[in-house]
């Protein structure tokens, strides 16, 4: 089978940038590309050739400007039998004339009309032209029905995952090591208690949330040091006004609170096993935070919000807290220091977690998933 997969214009793959749709593709693709011939579109970056071949992948990039265009030229070429499009709906007709004969399968990783701007009855042709639908979430799939009744009938939930190799728990030699060097790295002694906090430095992210949080569980807890591994966009180090009002807020509380500006992607997992706790206070709708299945993959207790589709992989105090109140502080306050009191139950969080991304939460189960949809829908052709 060939399968083309055809990255969103915001970020080229592999994730050079960041971005989880471009990592989910880098991932997957050479899981797929084991049984199937695959390409993998993406826009260019200086530190990318404009093609190559890699672990029997061939990507293809293409300059900003002319990628969508210079895409359905070489899909009119190539006679693909699936075509897998990324958060772009408004591609999926003209790349039906591009290539008649293909399965088109439109990935939605946001919400139609929220975050994905397109006026509703040319969506409505978009999500009539694709052959099937995958959402992140069951959160993104109601949504999208609700919109879009038609689609009922073709849209499927694919949660995704990680690569469990990339990631080492505090339990393991690895990220014991790993472990020691961020938080000395940081000057963060190996008996305070750190918090985690990983993401775009936006309000709807809700860092100031944890801000506000901190000050108050300080006085209980006064060890605690809060890590904010993130800046306004990928790979982006410029500032904001909101990221200046954090930073000036975490100035009165005397170094407790960390900024480490943008992190490549491949050293994300070394944050996350010097850490003790997870938090993602989303205040927006969120899709569902990639950030969750990192956290369980490192093996760290979560604490999140009810937001959008977040809530979704968890039993709310089982495998992690799952806060109802997600625009309180105090919620937060009581959250953490539940699991900074408990270190049983924050244990026991981690380590359900880490099972949940072995078993289910990974990229070989997503390819898998993924090639018997593409079996089953290029059957019915």
């Amino acid at each position: 089978m060939k399968i083309a997969f055809i990255c969103s214009d915001r970020g080229p793959c592999p994730p050079v940038k960041g971005g989880a749709i471009q990592l989910l593709i880098a991932k997957i693709a050479p899981l797929l590309a084991q049984i199937h011939e695959v390409t993998v579109f993406s826009i260019t970056d200086p530190q990318l050739a404009h093609k190559e071949r890699v672990d029997q992948v061939s990507f293809e990039r293409y300059d900003k400007p002319q990628f969508f265009h210079r895409v359905c030229e070489r899909v009119r070429e190539a006679s693909f039998d699936v075509i897998q499009v990324h958060n772009r709906p408004a591609w999926i007709p003209d790349l039906r004339l591009a290539a008649p004969k293909a399965k088109l399968f439109l990935s939605l990783h946001n919400l139609i009309f929220d975050t994905l701007k397109v006026d509703k009855d040319q969506a409505a042709r978009f999500m009539d032209s694709a052959d099937q639908i995958l959402t992140v979430s069951r959160f993104v799939a109601k949504d999208t029905v609700r919109k879009f009744p038609s689609t009922s009938r073709k849209i499927h939930v694919l949660y995704t995952g990680v690569d469990v190799k990339d990631y080492a728990p505090a339990w393991t030699k690895k990220g014991i090591a790993w472990r020691r060097y961020i938080r000395s790295l940081y000057q963060i002694s190996n008996h305070d208690p750190v918090l985690l906090f990983v993401g775009r430095l936006v309000s709807e992210k809700g860092c100031h949330l944890l801000l506000a949080a901190m000050r108050e569980l300080l006085k209980s807890h006064s060890r605690v040091k809060l890590l904010v591994v993130g800046s306004k966009w990928y790979a982006d180090e410029s500032t904001s006004a909101y990221i200046d009002k954090l930073k000036h807020e975490s100035d009165q509380m005397g170094g407790r609170v960390i900024f480490t500006s943008y992190v490549p992607v491949d050293d994300i997992p070394k944050y996350f096993a010097a850490a003790d706790l997870f938090i993602c206070p989303s205040q927006w709708k969120e899709p569902l935070a990639r950030v969750h299945y990192e956290a369980m993959a490192a093996g760290l207790p979560i604490i999140t919000t009810n937001r959008g589709g977040n809530a979704e992989l968890f039993q709310s105090n089982d495998d992690a807290i799952v806060i109802k109140d997600y625009n309180q502080p105090e919620a937060f306050t009581q959250a953490i220091a539940k699991l900074l009191d408990d270190p049983k139950l924050a244990e026991k969080m981690g380590r359900l977690g880490r099972v949940k991304v072995e078993q289910t939460y990974n990229f070989e189960r997503v390819a898998s998933d993924l090639a018997a949809l593409y079996q089953e829908t290029t059957a019915a052709m």
